[in-house]
């Protein structure tokens, strides 16, 4: 149980006292669920193509589910900004890469966009985006999408 008094001041003499006791027992978490762009797309089971995403990352391939994200919202600067760190050698050791595009909701940030990596939960890597613009404004519909690296392969969740 948690007791909130609070004192009303007029003309620099308190005019009344406000008593509020809330019982937290009763309080359910008000926690926002986030919206994720990969719900939409739960459909994609492994894959039976794969594909270059572009001749500068050669060895890196797509899965039918992301190439189908990436040219349907016009998301391939995710998967450039995702490729462009593979070159490091800290990054050739992960074998297993968790990546994320997610609206920030909180902070002096609020509105914007972060790419994140992830090892395991811990972000290991954040590049934070002003704004993004996707194909018919789709940044309103979703929070986060997520999609995984592994053997030279970007593949969503869902394809795992």
């Amino acid at each position: 149980m948690i007791i909130f008094v609070r004192q009303i001041i007029f003309n620099r003499k308190v005019s009344h006292t406000v008593i509020t006791v809330q019982n937290m027992e009763n309080q359910e978490n008000t926690k926002v669920e986030r919206r994720s762009l990969n719900d939409e797309f739960l459909g994609f089971r492994g894959s039976e193509n794969y594909y270059k995403h572009s001749y500068i990352f050669a060895k890196f391939f797509l899965t039918d589910g992301v190439k189908h994200i990436t040219d349907k919202l016009g998301l391939c600067w995710f998967i450039d900004t995702v490729l462009s760190y593979q070159g490091k050698s800290a990054m050739k050791a992960i074998k297993f890469q968790i990546w994320t595009l997610e609206r920030i909701t909180e902070g002096k940030n609020a509105g914007e966009w972060k790419v994140v990596m992830y090892l395991d939960s811990t972000p290991v890597i954040k590049q934070l985006f002003s704004s993004i613009s996707l194909v018919d404004d789709y940044e309103e519909n979703f929070d986060i999408f997520k999609i995984y690296l592994a053997d030279n392969i970007l593949f969503l969740p869902s394809e795992n």
